[in-house]
């Protein structure tokens, strides 16, 4: 039986076996399984959206702007549109966006009027986080039924929310009811609470994006799951053509989960 050998070396034409090095290779009869990382985007895209627009307004924290990024990645909402803070930093850390970013669709204005118009442009409907009394409360999902066909969801600065000519916009404005002496929740927390019920008022908001979309992101996916190993971006490649069939769930098997804690981390907690 020959030799196993890794494929650097291998060359194939037909059936044939090649002599490479002294070594004989033989073709493979049976079909590589396909990747795992490729049925694991396949899965997350057949559960992407595009019916939610998610709306930061002027945020200048930049590790609140990164938890919200993540948070939307989790939910599926691909498009986050932006009104940039005039003194604000934007300083990715991964270790806050878990790398959130690169999945999805980024779209940064200068003005809250220039987003307005690309709001209207796109027939967005305009749902607008508000702390005012004229807001109505958001207690459950049912309070947000009927969701429209695509919906902006703006979520306002930390310091004194959405501005008045976005409210002023607004087809609904949406507070968030609190039991407590705090006013408002952190703008991640906001964001994951809001759209947790947007998804239980229309769980068809899962999956909701056109395979026109969808060959766009899996055009744009792929390569970049292949890392650096130019071998491996070519091979993922070579099945934009012919997507693998996903896995049931997105949730990654458990032999393919990476640690949550970094080793030093671990270690410590092995010795406490």
């Amino acid at each position: 039986m020959p030799r196993k050998l890794s494929t650097e070396r291998c060359i194939v034409t037909g059936t044939t076996p090649q002599p490479v090095g002294g070594a004989i290779l033989v073709r493979m009869t049976e079909p590589e399984e396909d990747p795992p990382r490729l049925r694991r985007a396949e899965a997350v895209l057949r559960r992407r959206t595009s019916r939610i627009v998610l709306v930061l307004e002027q945020a200048w924290n930049d590790e609140n702007v990164q938890a919200v990024l993540r948070t939307a990645e989790s939910f599926g909402v691909q498009h986050v549109w932006s009104v940039r803070h005039p003194h604000g930093r934007r300083r990715v850390q991964r270790s806050v966006t878990r790398g959130s970013h690169d999945w999805l669709s980024l779209r940064t204005f200068e003005t809250s009027a220039e987003l307005l118009e690309a709001l209207r442009a796109e027939g967005l409907t305009i749902w607008a986080s508000d702390l005012s009394s004229p807001a109505e409360v958001v207690a459950s999902a049912a309070d947000l039924r009927p969701v429209p066909e695509r919906v902006a969801l703006v979520i306002g600065r930390e310091v004194d929310g959405v501005s008045d000519e976005l409210l002023a916009a607004a087809d609904r404005r949406l507070y968030l009811p609190m039991q407590g002496f705090t006013e408002s929740f952190n703008l991640s927390v906001a964001t994951a609470l809001f759209l947790q019920r947007l998804f239980d008022a229309d769980p068809e908001l899962v999956g909701a994006m056109d395979e026109t979309e969808r060959a766009v992101l899996r055009a744009s996916w792929y390569p970049r799951l292949g890392g650096r190993d130019e071998r491996k971006r070519a091979r993922y490649a070579e099945h934009l053509g012919a997507p693998p069939e996903p896995w049931d769930v997105p949730r990654p098997l458990d032999e393919h989960r990476r640690p949550r804690f970094k080793k030093r981390a671990l270690w410590r907690r092995e010795e406490s």
